[in-house]
């Protein structure tokens, strides 16, 4: 019986590998008659994939090139809260210049509050170069770097004092004048780059029940301008920092 068993199952074996055989060769022949279309599709399929290698180096590429500064409040909220500048792009940046516009109710004040140095401070005793950070916000700000750009008490109390308004302790103007929000602009220069870059981020100014005040960012991101179009406007600031406005501003932007 074993035997017979055997000798039942070798045909079956034997056509099965006919059937292997046969549908292997009309395979091999299908794919030699359509070499021509496999070709084809081995090409584009190759360049899809350097296509998509490109686009990545090139996307790396931009990220390198691209400024990305942050300006956001730390240690609170509030006016006694500091303004930090933070440099997030592959280079280093130059800090040129640190302007503060605040809006009111009577119109708006641009002042330029980079050196923290009042104007008898200025030109007097030489300054050692450990200490320029402490008279000075202008400077080199390295890849992954902070800077501490004062109080926004200090800030607010600047542009006060320079355009004549009075505040008290809370930095609420004595008169009629009320404080609707305030800018903090940067105007940078970007690597090896000529062209200066900005940034710009506004805070609304809330006053609680106490009288407090309280900074809201405007938008959850800083605005950044290294854009062509957009250096035209850093351009501008750069013209009104020659030019202060003592009122309302007309044509500022």
């Amino acid at each position: 019986m074993p035997l017979r068993t055997r000798q039942r199952e070798c045909p079956d074996a034997d056509l099965q590998g006919m059937k292997v055989i046969y549908f292997l060769s009309n395979l091999w022949s299908w794919i030699q008659e359509n070499a021509t279309v496999f070709s084809g599709l081995t090409s584009v399929g190759m360049l899809v994939i350097w296509g998509v290698y490109l686009q990545l180096l090139l996307h790396n590429f931009r990220m390198q090139r691209r400024p990305q500064i942050i300006i956001n409040h730390g240690y609170g909220r509030g006016i006694d809260s500091r303004c930090i500048v933070s440099n997030m792009s592959q280079s280093a940046v130059f800090v040129d210049s640190i302007i503060v516009k605040l809006e009111t109710s009577d119109g708006q004040y641009v002042t330029d509050v980079t050196d923290t140095v009042d104007k008898q401070g200025e030109g007097g005793n030489e300054v050692d170069a450990k200490e320029l950070r402490q008279v000075t916000r202008q400077g080199p700000l390295g890849s992954g770097e902070y800077m501490n750009a004062g109080t926004f008490r200090t800030l607010l109390q600047k542009v006060a004092s320079e355009h004549g308004i009075s505040v008290d302790e809370s930095c609420r103007p004595t008169g009629e004048a009320g404080f609707s929000n305030v800018e903090i602009r940067l105007i940078m220069i970007f690597g090896a780059e000529t062209s200066p870059i900005g940034a710009s981020r506004r805070f609304n100014m809330k006053y609680d029940d106490d009288k407090k005040l309280s900074l809201v960012p405007e938008t959850i991101g800083t605005q950044q301008l290294g854009k062509r179009r957009q250096r035209l406007k850093v351009r501008r600031w750069q013209r009104d920092l020659r030019m202060p406005l003592n009122s309302a501003g007309g044509n500022e932007r």
